[in-house]
């Protein structure tokens, strides 16, 4: 009986709620914003409400935007009552507003469309002032000091006056391929930063590098004292001469702001106390960005550039060594070469061999080891090839020093050696078991005849072949036998004539290896293709075709960018566009960084599989 009447009750409920829904919604929907505070300061953040009576479905309209804050969406809530039989629903879409500037401010009224109607909110005037002169119960305004003007209401302040970002290269005139330094400062004032990000660089035409550790600091500027984040980094200027922009760097980071009640209600505790012990803090997420600086790339000057300058550009030393001193005819030495300095290490490449080399030496190609920007050094094997040989001829080093705008030549040597000794070989001699004096060696006694085949008087019983029985040597396996040797012998001959020829003819070992490590490239390519990795795709493309040219031109790496390479291929009869194309698009993405998209890498890598299969139908 008691479930029976439990049961009772809440269907008549049920069907009492369903009579009065129509009187309850036939009102209508209504649309209204409420902000928790309608005066606020500097880093305060309030509550922003978007609030459909009426209707719980009413979807979530967009953030909206307001100038001079910060909107970030929190959350939502719904309600539904009845009360003394009226009922009543709503949906609330909650935001947390932060001022970002000071001023009077107008938020609203807002409209919002639904079940295609539209409905209009009111609007809320707010009064943002300066946090450090907002009054309060217990901080009330500080009377301005005398023959001294309060600030106007309406004067520019903003939270950009508090924590700001800038960006300062070491110089804004560089020349082209120059490495410089670029430092981007964090300035922090009356507020709280947490969560502080590294600075991202705008795609600007220059290639820079990731950020070092950054170093914190204090700085005064006007009077105040800023506490500072500094991150320094390098960038290289590209290859073409042009006037370009820098920046800006961007930098995110949460800044701590007062959520405060506002006009809540506070029971009991109607008290400023704890009015603030209740107000919470809460981070936002903001970001900052530094003006943008206005760049000017030179081109090298013509002027007193060296015979053979390959572009290094920087400021920098040379050490050079040869060891051992003193070898035999046909033996190595080794020439150590190290470039210190500071400028862009990826321009530096091994030092020239002072005049046309005529002494009878044996250059092979240098290892290279790179220490970061700090150092490069080549490691050169070196053969003398007579004893005639009294020194290894001096190497020249040319680079170009921007802070002094010339050319600078240094050079070391020559480096003696002493070479002894003849490429003399010995004939092969038989070497039997020593004897001593006087000693004597008892000779088996010789068997005469024993080597003699005697002529056969008889032939002994014929047989008549048939002309099924085939002689052995008809047979095509043993006439086929018969030329394996041979074809063994040749193909030795001839592998041994081409190993020796790659280990002495340098220029013919490249030219031979260049279509290997080409493949190796493409492989490396296509790979980077498919996954859609834009930067190592054209890294990829720019060393193979790097490396193909200088193997198979049998050229320095320094000389591959220079016109004469295209007027040589030119005279070869190969046609360069598609080359130029190759090299344009590298330096477009390394220096612009990216943004080409799928259709234009996958032109460049068919242009890449064109060119290299036109050098390898041609002979060089």
């Amino acid at each position: 009986m008691y479930k029976m009447r439990v049961y009772r009750i809440i269907v008549g409920l049920s069907i009492l709620g369903l009579l009065m829904a129509p009187a309850a919604w036939a009102a209508g929907v209504s649309f209204e914003i409420a902000l928790s505070k309608t005066t606020l300061a500097i880093g305060e953040g309030a509550q922003l409400s978007l609030i459909f009576n009426g209707d719980r479905g009413a979807p979530q309209p967009p953030t909206p935007k307001l100038d001079g804050f910060s909107v970030n969406y929190i959350g939502a809530a719904t309600r539904m009552s009845i009360i003394n039989g009226a009922a009543s629903s709503s949906v609330t879409y909650n935001y947390f507003v932060v001022p970002m500037n000071t001023g009077d401010f107008k938020i609203g009224p807002f409209t919002h469309e639904h079940d295609g109607k539209t409905y209009t909110s009111n609007e809320i005037m707010v009064s943002v002032v300066d946090s450090n002169s907002a009054p309060s119960a217990n901080n009330p305004t500080a009377p301005a000091p005398q023959g001294q003007q309060t600030p106007p209401k309406d004067s520019p302040m903003a939270i950009n006056d508090r924590v700001f970002v800038t960006l300062k290269p070491l110089k804004t005139i560089v020349y082209v391929n120059e490495i410089f330094t670029v430092r981007v400062k964090l300035f922090v004032r009356d507020i709280t930063v947490r969560e502080v990000s590294f600075p991202q660089m705008a795609d600007s035409g220059f290639s820079v590098s990731n950020f070092d550790k950054p170093v914190q600091a204090r700085e005064t500027i006007n009077g105040q004292i800023y506490d500072t984040v500094e991150f320094t980094t390098t960038a290289f200027a590209p290859s073409a001469s042009n006037s370009l922009k820098l920046g800006p760097a961007a930098l995110r980071c949460n800044i701590l702001v007062r959520a405060s009640r506002g006009n809540l209600p506070r029971g009991a505790f109607d008290d400023d106390f704890f009015s603030n012990f209740f107000d919470s803090a809460r981070a936002e997420p903001i970001e900052l960005k530094s003006e943008t600086l206005n760049m000017k790339v030179l081109p090298l000057p013509e002027e007193g550039k060296p015979k053979g300058y390959k572009g290094a550009i920087g400021s920098f030393g040379l050490d050079a060594s040869v060891s051992p001193p003193e070898v035999k005819t046909g033996d190595p030495v080794t020439l150590k070469m190290t470039v210190t300095g500071r400028g862009n290490f990826n321009s530096v490449t091994v030092p020239d061999i002072e005049g046309n080399n005529p002494a009878p030496i044996k250059y092979y190609d240098p290892q290279i080891k790179q220490d970061k920007n700090v150092s490069k050094t080549f490691e050169q094997a070196v053969i003398p090839l007579t004893n005639t040989v009294q020194s290894i001829p001096a190497i020249v080093f040319n680079y170009f020093d921007p802070d002094k705008k010339a050319y600078q030549t240094i050079r070391k040597g020559p480096f003696p050696v002493r070479v002894t000794g003849a490429a003399t070989v010995g004939g092969a001699k038989i070497v039997g078991p020593p004897q001593a004096a006087g000693e004597t060696v008892p000779v088996e006694k010789e068997i005469l005849g024993k080597d003699v085949v005697f002529v056969k008087e008889r032939p002994g019983v014929l047989l008549k072949i048939s002309d099924r029985q085939q002689f052995l040597y008809r047979s095509p396996i043993f006439l086929a036998f018969l030329f394996v040797p041979p074809m063994i012998y040749i193909g030795a001959l001839i592998y041994a004539r081409r190993s020796s020829r790659l280990q002495s003819d340098i220029k013919y070992a490249r030219g031979r290896r260049a279509p290997k490590k080409a493949k190796q490239g493409l492989k490396a390519a296509v790979g980077f293709l498919e996954m859609e990795k834009e930067k190592e795709f054209y890294d990829a493309v720019h060393k193979t075709i790097y490396d193909y040219l200088g193997d198979k031109l049998h050229m320095p790496p320094g000389e591959i960018m220079d016109e004469k390479i295209f007027s040589m291929l030119e005279q070869k009869g190969l046609e360069t566009e598609t080359l130029k194309d190759i090299f344009r698009m590298c330096d477009m993405t390394r220096y612009a960084r990216g943004g080409m998209g799928m259709p234009e890498m996958q032109r460049t890598f068919k242009n890449l599989e064109d060119f290299i299969d036109q050098m390898e139908r041609i002979r060089l």
